[in-house]
């Protein structure tokens, strides 16, 4: 009996020995009824250790534990300070190994030490560049998750070149939404997100999703290489789309000189529409991009027959003499993009202009005509008149008994013309302008074919210009019809235009740098900085580089460019951070003052407009107030002010009748937010100066750990 229980005890003594040696074990632990009950049943089945291990794992826990020689818990904790010695019961089906017992559990570790992947990925919004992602924190924490890490890769594309895989972090446990952004329109993409905590990373989470289509590249002017009396032909010349599926292509008729439609979304109209509304402009053709090259060498715009469900109508008056056009069409469903030739830089006209019919105009032509014959008629028959009395009254002789005597010299005044001497010399508009500032040689400059916006003056584009020393460097350039303006458009602009040339040059403001006069367009060129303060805060969303450690010094180099501003008695009225430029170096530039203006993004100003300044008092400036705002962008990476109101009348009854202020931010220090609060002061003249708000980057700012505010750019872009 005594050589049987040595034997056993030699048995236990063993088994204990090698479950030492497996690196996983941990050890045997006290266990209560309510340590199980918060456990999770791994197996209902009998198990053994390595099954436990793996099946736990699988599970996203820390620990397995055995117990009562088959039972199998996954648990995150255990009573680590209460070792047992009673974990002495074989596991059943291994009687190699030991299970616990009744009150006491085997305790290994399962490999895990991140979280579980987190849940409920989606993507909320797609854009043509961007997708709005969201998630839920992983279920089994496994200690604090410190950071979301996105790979972004895509997978279908209609690109001609590689799209290369991208890396996003987001910063902080809380948050639960990105926006991934420079994404190429009309591609599908590999969404994968994991979870960091203090101790690993945890199995990724996917999703796939597409971005919306972008318009196709600008198609070429079709070819004429032959012309008729009621047709023209033409050479098609095949075009191509980077963001999305080429799915046909349109021939159009314009007048000559109209221009294009910005809007990638506007389409022409069939001939019948045309006609009937007296545009200038319609679709002759519609072409499968499959069918193209049944087309390309030779197509006969104006032949009378019906191709793709559109009259290719004879070239008959008004459209006897037109130019011919080509617009790529790309379409995914529900969405569709247009792309429209510059045919040689005679574009077409845009969705809001209608055109007079022609008939009319030969009319209205007509009338001005003789009235303006007869004025001149008029005018000459009073001149010599005028002329005729004028020479009478010069030799009238005086009468003989007259006295021939006059005190003083006499001064014989020969105003022939009968020119009034005080009307003075019609001013030439530009002629300040060209004494004030750099006029640039044509060659100095180069303007992109594509416009980036409409302006109110003119259109926008981006381009380089080359300075006395050959340097390059990029700019925003607005070109101006002069000969459209009308006399008074022409003095708003010059007054906008003004205001920049007073401004000068500052460190802290994208300066006019010159204008480029050319017989039929007068070129604008301001500074352009490679980026936007509100894009390089939605980047950092994304895991761009943005030091926060930058943010305060950012500010305090706006003030003092908005103070220099207004030494000048210049008024900032549409400051927010889409129009703050930033340099490589993080060095902001003011934009958007004077007539650069129209070349910021369209914005709804309500969100950073003082409350005074939505009543009757629009003449008093309420630039602080909008700084205020600014800082507290960047605070929030690029979050929008007040985004829980979707309406701009809601925006302005929170802020005039119930005195909402924006919140303070998880991360916002009290000195800091004390500030912005008396930026947002109700009595303007409560709040503190540009000079005052300069030395923003004395305070002290902490890490911002978590993105809390949303971007919502529907609420802030027209």
């Amino acid at each position: 009996m005594l050589k049987i229980n040595i034997i056993i005890l030699l048995l236990f003594s063993s088994l204990a020995l090698a479950q030492q040696q497996d690196e996983d074990y941990l050890g045997c632990f006290k266990v209560l009824p309510e340590d199980i009950e918060s456990a999770t049943m791994g197996y209902h089945t009998a198990s053994a250790p390595p099954d436990c291990k793996t099946e736990c794992r699988k599970r996203y826990f820390m620990y397995s534990g055995l117990m009562g020689g088959q039972q199998c818990y996954c648990i995150n904790k255990y009573r680590q300070h209460e070792p047992s010695n009673n974990c002495t019961m074989p596991c059943i089906i291994d009687a190699l190994e030991l299970c616990g017992s009744q009150d006491s559990m085997s305790v290994y570790k399962t490999g895990q030490l991140g979280p579980s992947p987190p849940r409920q990925l989606k993507v909320t919004k797609s854009q043509q560049k961007s997708l709005n992602v969201s998630w839920q924190p992983p279920d089994m924490l496994n200690g604090n998750v410190t950071s979301y890490t996105l790979h972004v890769v895509a997978v279908k594309t209609y690109a001609s070149y590689p799209l290369f895989p991208t890396v996003s972090q987001v910063q902080g446990g809380s948050s639960e939404n990105t926006v991934l952004t420079n994404l190429q329109p009309g591609t599908k993409y590999n969404i994968s997100i994991t979870a960091t905590n203090e101790k690993g990373e945890s199995d990724p989470a996917n999703i796939t999703a597409w971005t919306l289509i972008g318009p196709p590249d600008i198609p070429q002017t079709p070819k004429i290489i032959d012309r008729t009396d009621t047709t023209i032909t033409v050479e098609l010349q095949k075009g191509i789309n980077q963001n999305g599926p080429l799915t046909s292509y349109q021939i159009v008729v314009v007048y000559p000189g109209t221009i294009p439609p910005i809007n990638h979304s506007f389409s022409y109209v069939n001939y019948n529409i045309a006609k009937r509304d007296y545009l200038p402009y319609y679709i002759t053709a519609e072409i499968p991009a499959e069918d193209f090259d049944k087309y390309n060498k030779k197509f006969i715009v104006g032949d009378g027959e019906k191709i793709g469900n559109y009259y290719n109508a004879p070239l008959k008056k008004p459209f006897d003499n037109p130019q011919i056009g080509m617009v790529l069409v790309s379409k995914n469903h529900d969405e569709i993009q247009y792309s429209y030739s510059n045919n040689n830089g005679n574009a077409y006209i845009n969705k809001n202009f209608h055109n007079t019919n022609k008939q009319s105009t030969k009319i209205i032509l007509t009338i001005a005509i003789v009235i303006l014959g007869g004025l001149l008629l008029v005018s000459v028959v009073v001149y010599f008149f005028m002329r005729y009395r004028h020479e009478q009254k010069r030799i009238t002789k005086l009468p003989e008994h007259q006295e021939l005597t006059l005190q003083g010299p006499i001064y014989e005044v020969d105003n022939v013309a009968y020119i009034p001497e005080d009307i003075p010399e019609r001013p030439n508009h530009y002629q300040d302008l060209k004494t004030k500032v750099w006029s640039i040689p044509k060659n100095f400059l180069n303007v992109e074919q594509m416009a980036i916006k409409r302006g109110r003056f003119g259109s926008i584009h981006m381009g380089t210009v080359q300075d006395k020393n050959g340097k390059l460097s990029q700019s925003i350039i607005h070109c101006i019809s002069d000969q459209s303006m009308r006399a008074s458009e022409k003095k708003n602009m010059l007054r906008e235009l003004d205001i920049c040339i007073k401004a000068g040059t500052m460190k802290f403001i994208s300066s006019f740098i010159g204008n480029c006069e050319t017989p039929n367009t007068l070129y604008i060129v301001f500074e352009s900085p490679p980026y936007t303060l509100k894009n390089k805060l939605l980047g950092a969303r994304s895991g761009e580089n943005f030091p926060t450690e930058k943010i305060l010094p950012i500010g305090s180099s706006i003030a003092m460019g908005l103070s220099y501003l207004e030494s000048h008695k210049i008024i900032h009225s549409h400051l927010c951070a889409r129009s703050i430029g930033l340099t490589d170096d993080f060095i902001p530039k003011i934009m958007g003052y004077g007539i650069g203006k129209y070349a910021i993004e369209d914005v709804k100003l309500a969100r950073w407009t003082a409350p005074e300044r939505f009543g009757h008092k629009k003449h008093i400036p309420g630039v602080v107030w909008s700084f205020g705002v600014v800082i507290w962008e960047m605070m929030s990476m690029g979050g929008t002010p007040y985004a829980d109101l979707n309406d701009e009348t809601d925006v302005e009854e929170a802020v005039v009748e119930k005195h909402i202020r924006l919140p303070q931010l998880r991360d916002m220090t009290d000195p800091l937010y004390e500030v912005l609060l008396s930026c947002w002061q109700d009595n303007y003249d409560e709040r503190p100066g540009f000079d005052e708000l300069s030395r923003l980057d004395t305070l002290s700012l902490v890490p911002i750990t978590a993105i809390t505010e949303p971007y919502l750019a529907e609420l802030e872009l027209n």
